[in-house]
């Protein structure tokens, strides 16, 4: 079940790497940068520039002052949206109370991210640094007309990502905040505080899949990866120190009993989604980076993490089969909201710094790679459910209640 998996997804990535860089041979575009003003230092409104993962030796951000902002206009601190028990610690929310700022100047059509120097001024005090920003659905942004909607001065938010695609989130990871001197230190302390959560996330699993009595390979498999993101982890935290990171120390509330749904749920995004989505990404820092220190680390991190992708995909093709048909119609759509968040998030221009010495894919780049997984991967998935099976036939474990 697993070698095939993993065959089938290797296939899939070979395909997704040949296909990007074709388009964008023909296209004549760089393999350099994202979208227009995506450079290592963006340029402020002043005219002056920030690097978008800098902070002062205070540890407050360069982008904590942000720009002018009429009476009444400014935003509130920063909130932490994912702040409950099973909470990620990912995205904060900026509330804009009197709409776009006037030094906004381009939403990207069709859905409703924006360009870095925009991120650096909007996302900052808690949300700094981030990884990407986009306006948020229902305020201002509509998701299913995949449009801004917002009327002049109306109030909108906008939410900023600080996590990496790279690394599976478990349920209860709390806030946390990498301390960094320069894009690629932020990237790879986010990266390494997202691989030593993935170790919990496995961990989590490998329990759960006994427990629901799947095949002892793929609980087997689950440990495995636990360990593996161990080492991740260190990869990762040697290079965010090399460029001046300091990566946070990732903590995990005690794991609770879950349904076989919320397992199938946390797999199909985490796994299905971000996990394979970033297997894919480590593949192209291999072959694009040009630190040879990252691209050798890049190559032992894909080689794992397209095993970790194939896991996931197995447990799906186990679980969810096993899952009723409106609750597994349940797991599909938060799949296929996942796979929309990606492709928000890969409209956000990329700094400079990071495409050239990380490897990290262009926008660009992005969301060719995307499409290529939409179409052989999750849209198929989408169609063709699976059989139906009693979840009690599983085990003692699954007696438990789908829901």
């Amino acid at each position: 079940m697993l070698r095939r998996e993993t065959a089938r997804l290797r296939a899939v990535f070979r395909g997704a790497l040949l296909a990007s860089a074709a388009t964008a041979g023909a296209l004549g575009a760089p393999a350099c940068t994202g979208a227009a003003g995506g450079g290592q230092d963006a340029a402020a409104p002043d005219g002056t520039t920030r690097d978008a993962g800098l902070e002062a030796d205070d540890g407050s951000s360069e982008g904590e002052a942000g720009p002018f902002y009429p009476p009444g206009c400014a935003p509130p601190p920063a909130i932490l949206l994912d702040a409950g028990p099973d909470a990620a610690g990912c995205i904060y929310r900026v509330s804009l109370p009197c709409g776009l700022p006037s030094f906004v100047t381009h939403v990207y059509p069709p859905n409703c991210a924006m360009d870095l120097p925009t991120c650096i001024e909007l996302c900052t005090g808690a949300a700094f640094p981030f990884l990407s920003c986009e306006i948020a659905n229902g305020l201002g942004c509509d998701d299913d007309a995949m449009a801004f909607v917002a009327a002049d001065g109306e109030a909108i938010a906008v939410d900023c990502d600080k996590c990496s695609v790279m690394g599976r989130r478990p349920a209860g990871l709390a806030r946390a905040r990498a301390r960094a001197r320069s894009p690629l230190g932020a990237f790879f302390g986010n990266a390494a505080y997202l691989e030593a959560a993935s170790v919990h996330a496995f961990a989590a699993l490998a329990g759960e899949l006994r427990a629901f009595g799947a095949p002892a390979e793929l609980a087997r498999a689950a440990g495995r990866c636990a360990r593996d993101e161990e080492r991740h982890t260190r990869l990762a935290g040697r290079i965010a120190r090399r460029h001046g990171g300091e990566p946070p120390v990732a903590r995990v509330a005690r794991a609770r009993s879950r349904s076989l749904e919320a397992m199938a749920i946390e797999n199909a995004t985490e796994g299905c989604v971000r996990e394979t989505f970033g297997a894919l990404t480590a593949l192209w820092q291999a072959r694009h980076a040009r630190d040879p220190a990252i691209a050798r680390a890049m190559a032992s991190i894909a080689r794992d993490e397209t095993r970790h992708a194939a896991l996931a995909w197995a447990v799906a093709a186990w679980a969810e089969p096993r899952l009723d048909a409106v609750t597994r119609g349940r797991v599909v759509a938060t799949r296929r909201r996942a796979v929309g968040t990606l492709r928000r998030q890969a409209m956000a221009t990329v700094p400079e710094v990071l495409v050239r010495r990380a490897g990290v894919p262009s926008a660009a780049d992005a969301r060719r790679m995307l499409d290529v997984l939409d179409s052989a991967l999750w849209a198929p998935r989408l169609r063709r459910p699976g059989p139906l099976r009693k979840v009690g036939e599983q085990g003692p474990a699954a007696r438990l209640r789908t829901r």
